[in-house]
């Protein structure tokens, strides 16, 4: 399970959030790590796969340059989901 989630986690943020990508498919990608970093597997990734954070952050600002609203949200839940660790961890 723990392999699963760090790949796909990996697969995640290896999207930058380039032009390419529409804001839909953006906010889902921010929709999906949420909801992968909200497991024990994926919190532990986050403070242990290397470059995690720094990719996570380059996301995110690529994300909020983009000044809409789905998108922002979904970035910031996201952010938020990290800051608040979950009981079951």
């Amino acid at each position: 399970k723990e392999k699963l989630i760090n790949n796909a986690i990996t697969a995640l943020l290896s999207q930058e959030g380039d032009i390419a990508a529409s804001n839909a498919e953006l906010e889902s990608q921010f929709q999906a790590v949420r909801r992968l970093v909200a497991s024990k597997a994926g919190f532990l990734a986050f403070t242990q796969l290397p470059k995690f954070r720094e990719r996570l952050g380059v996301k995110v600002v690529k994300a909020l340059k983009r000044n809409n609203d789905g998108v922002t949200h979904a970035s910031i839940d996201m952010l938020c989901a990290l800051m608040c660790v979950s009981i079951s961890l």
